[in-house]
């Protein structure tokens, strides 16, 4: 057990900041009273963990912030367990749809794998891994080119954006890197990050991915707010995702 000796060492309060940061958002107040330290002791520590990247300071406490993750290539083989439910949730989510946007990146890849090979409609998709997904399944694709990017595994740039103005579609699914209240979805890398925001646009309605790890995170770039989100598909239990729910976003739990 820690005592009050140890939490004067500041690598110690900021390891246990650190682990209470993988939980979600920080409140300076309740963590000096909880520590039994100074409030400006505790602003001393978040201010240095801002410094290392790994929060974002806001008024009265702190955000964890998302460390960007690897290339796709790197992760595709290595999909978190709760996007092999996806499958008995699809039904639901895209009855009665023609036509469908889908982003790039694991999860967005599994769910082109959860697709019913019987889906009717066209797919329009800037990733080649979800393209080649969903050309396995037979079903009608239209693939969006541009400069390929590694880290989500789909085509960026002003001649990607272009092209999806000219297309539209009855759901958008994306993936994320944060989901936070107030910051919205986001995304790494901004050419990522504005390839889903058209996508987005041009959508009657927006479906987010995201499983517990991405909530009340922040990554670089801003994509959407919660506002112009409409369903969230996740395995966040209750308790974490009702924020999102007071925000007007249907939830699905899978």
């Amino acid at each position: 057990m820690l005592t009050h000796l140890d939490l004067n060492n500041p690598d110690t309060r900021q390891a246990l900041l650190k682990e209470k940061l993988q939980q979600g958002p920080v409140v300076a107040k309740a963590l000096a009273e909880e520590l039994d330290v100074s409030l400006d002791t505790i602003r001393r520590d978040l201010m240095a963990l801002e410094s290392a990247g790994l929060l974002k300071r806001v008024k009265g406490g702190a955000l964890p912030v998302n460390i960007p993750v690897m290339p796709l290539r790197r992760r595709i083989d290595q999909p978190e367990s709760w996007l092999q439910r996806l499958p008995a949730v699809m039904e639901r989510v895209v009855h009665k749809t023609d036509t469908l946007f889908l982003d790039g990146g694991v999860s967005v890849l599994h769910f082109a794998k959860a697709l019913p090979a019987g889906f009717s409609g066209l797919a329009i998709t800037p990733s080649p891994y979800v393209a080649i997904e969903l050309q396995s399944k037979n079903i009608d694709t239209l693939l969006i080119g541009g400069k390929l990017q590694g880290q989500g595994g789909i085509a960026c740039g002003a001649d990607t954006v272009a092209q999806l103005q000219a297309c539209a579609a009855d759901l958008c699914i994306l993936g994320t890197c944060g989901l936070d209240t107030t910051f919205g979805l986001s995304a790494d890398d901004s050419a990522e990050a504005s390839v889903k925001r058209q996508m987005a646009i041009n959508a009657n309605k927006v479906i987010a991915l995201a499983g517990a790890e991405k909530l009340h995170r922040r990554a670089r770039h801003k994509v959407l707010s919660c506002e112009e989100l409409d369903l969230l598909l996740t395995d966040a239990d209750q308790q974490n995702s009702m924020a999102f729910y007071a925000k007007g976003v249907e939830i699905v739990h899978v």
